[in-house]
């Protein structure tokens, strides 16, 4: 489905299959001469068609429609080697653009499943990266990026965008801004009504922390629009960014009570025993990927809570960081 919501700014709703996030916002600005489409969804036939979709209802070819990507994830990017040709620009961050030039490599996926194993992931590698929608839909080869850096310009239309890089959620995700208008293309960085997943990446050792600086420069922007990535649009942002600071400041706190109660944990271990809004009975009913991602979230707060002095870390004799309980004084760390 394509929806106008500002001059010549386009939502294309793209559908992501079997995902809980259901659909990814992908957005068009329309140029005189280019266009720009913010990222493109799963490298699947049904997002292939959303956006072509889209490119044939407003009269625009890839040939004149750059792409860019805000961060990694193959929700986000999986479609960037489809779309990318001789005549048109894939703009990312030079990190993110890397890692995405890696997705299609299984060596890179082997790597990943270390770090996770060493978070405690007590699954074989082949049952988690066989269910891992970064696997199933990733682009199927690199593309030759144009990179960005933080504070360049695309001009795109009646639009001059900022490109605002807010680490945390990956690392080197990308906002675009535009100063004059005060609207704010967000990504994954803010979600209306779910909370951006924070976890192991390359080139990202503390997410949380990462996260945390990133709100804070999103709370100093002047926002009168702002576009996410999933879910529904968002109208309080600094109300969001709020509510955010709260989330994860209950989420240590509920991880540093796992510890204090059940003794030293691995981040599977604790995962198991904290609280997520997932359709399921219990931990072992969680689908693979999502106890992937809940192990990644839940070491994201304990790396935040280790380098806060908050929790001690050792690696048992398997190789996995083991935490334990120090301290629970938080309070004005997030």
């Amino acid at each position: 489905m394509l929806t106008e919501l500002a001059k010549d700014i386009y939502r294309i709703e793209v559908p992501l299959p079997k995902n809980p996030m259901k659909l990814l916002n992908s957005y068009l600005i329309k140029g005189k001469d280019r266009n720009l489409i913010i990222d493109t969804g799963f490298n699947r036939p049904e997002c292939r068609e959303a956006v072509q979709s889209a490119f044939d209802e407003l009269h625009i070819s890839r040939d004149n429609t750059d792409i860019f990507i805000t961060h990694l994830h193959a929700d986000h990017s999986g479609q960037v080697f489809f779309l990318k040709n001789e005549n048109n620009k894939a703009i990312a961050e030079p990190r993110e653009a890397a890692v995405i030039n890696r997705l299609h490599d299984d060596t890179y996926w082997d790597h990943i499943y270390e770090e996770f194993r060493k978070a405690g992931l007590k699954m074989e590698k082949d049952e988690a990266i066989a269910t891992h929608p970064g696997v199933n839909w990733r682009p199927d080869d690199t593309v030759n990026f144009t990179h960005i850096q933080d504070g360049d310009i695309l001009s795109i239309g009646d639009y001059n965008l900022r490109c605002i890089v807010t680490p945390g959620h990956s690392p080197g995700h990308t906002c675009l801004y535009d100063d004059e208008k005060q609207i704010l293309f967000c990504g994954d960085m803010i979600l209306g009504d779910i909370t951006p997943n924070l976890c192991y990446e390359l080139y990202l050792d503390d997410p949380l922390t990462d996260y945390v600086n990133s709100l804070n420069i999103i709370d100093k922007l002047p926002i009168k629009t702002i576009y996410v990535g999933h879910r529904n649009m968002l109208q309080d942002v600094y109300g969001r960014v709020a509510s955010l600071r709260v989330h994860h400041t209950l989420r240590c706190r509920e991880a540093l009570d796992v510890l204090k109660r059940r003794g030293p944990q691995d981040s599977w271990d604790a995962a198991a025993n904290m609280t997520w809004d997932i359709s399921a009975k219990n931990w072992e009913a969680f689908p693979p990927s999502q106890k992937w991602f809940a192990t990644g979230e839940a070491d994201a707060h304990m790396i935040f809570l280790y380098h806060n002095g908050k929790v001690s870390m050792h690696y048992n004799d398997d190789g996995v960081k083991i935490y334990e309980y120090v301290d629970d004084n938080i309070d004005g760390l997030i």
